[in-house]
């Protein structure tokens, strides 16, 4: 699966955001001098290490340890990994933006989702997406008592400088990088195109949609409904998973977006209706674009909640 954006411009590659996972082997960075994080990391497709001296910290779960990172880069075909990462900087010298196991205190990121994120001078944005059990303390964490989350608002700044060197990579003045347009539909596709950039990734694509079931086929199952894909918010506690989905057609019988049926875990779980336009285009408190989950196998509903499904109706 390529977990990037590429466009060639003027015969230029130029990568939209990077999130090499699946071919990260191991890795350590080290965070115990605060104010930077160095290290390793090991990819498949790259012979040589990828060594970091970035500026920042890590989030208060891990602040001031050294945490070894083990990925499953060793099962990557090498061809294929080596073109992925064509380009790739073997220094990544930058800013850091969240680094976390998904260690408690969950201060922006859901409990056991690790996340280890970049702005590198060479690279743009990169990430790298982990369970918490992929992630290993070599020393202790100062206590969080001791210390302050990260700012938001330098955060900001960074997301910030990372869109404004896109802009200037398309000749787009910074103040039109994300912009408004003179209709509904140029609005949208100006906020869907800015936040795949941002996430390196598409919501729906072709390998997604294929598999997921129409609307009301699922009906009667209760418990034993399927959820075939999972979308979440990176910086706030909401995550959707999608049981079934259909186009919306206009009056010609094109295809302007898709209706998803599923379990919304928000402010309470329940289920519901939710359309693929507003999952592109919102974005939570960090600024952070709603994402999917690439780890994501097809589990029942008595799996995901099964609070919510009385004992009898499990058993059955």
């Amino acid at each position: 699966m390529q977990m990037t954006d590429k466009i060639i411009k003027k015969g230029k590659v130029i990568q939209m955001a990077w999130r090499p996972n699946q071919y990260l082997v191991e890795g350590e960075l080290d965070n115990t001098q605060l104010g930077k994080v160095t290290g390793w990391m090991q990819f498949a497709g790259l012979k040589k290490k990828v060594t970091f001296a970035l500026e920042g910290n890590f989030h208060r779960d891990i602040r001031g340890a050294k945490v070894r990172l083990r990925g499953e880069g060793e099962a990557a075909n090498e061809a294929v990994a080596e073109k992925y990462l064509e380009g790739f900087a073997t220094l990544q010298k930058g800013k850091v933006g969240d680094m976390t196991a998904g260690l408690p205190p969950h201060d922006y990121t859901p409990q056991g989702y690790a996340y280890f994120e970049w702005y590198g001078d060479d690279n743009g944005r990169i990430v790298i997406e982990l369970k918490t059990d992929q992630v290993e303390l070599l020393t202790q964490p100062i206590p969080v008592c001791e210390s302050d989350p990260i700012d938001r608002k330098e955060q900001a700044e960074n997301m910030a400088g990372f869109l404004s060197g896109l802009a200037s990579e398309f000749d787009i003045p910074e103040n039109q990088a994300i912009t408004v347009g003179d209709t509904a539909t140029v609005e949208h596709a100006k906020k869907v195109i800015a936040n795949d950039k941002i996430r390196g990734m598409k919501l729906l694509p072709k390998e997604i949609r294929e598999i997921l079931p129409p609307l009301y086929s699922q009906d009667g199952k209760g418990g034993k409904a399927i959820a075939y894909a999972k979308y979440f918010a990176p910086s706030a506690p909401w995550t959707w998973y999608v049981l079934e989905a259909e186009p919306v057609l206009d009056d010609s019988h094109r295809e302007i977006d898709v209706r998803f049926f599923g379990l919304v875990d928000g402010h309470e779980k329940e289920l519901g209706y939710f359309i693929l336009s507003e999952l592109e285009e919102v974005r939570g408190p960090m600024e952070l674009p709603i994402e999917r989950d690439l780890y994501w196998r097809p589990k029942t509903l008595q799996e995901i909640a099964p609070e919510m499904f009385p004992a009898t109706e499990r058993e059955e």
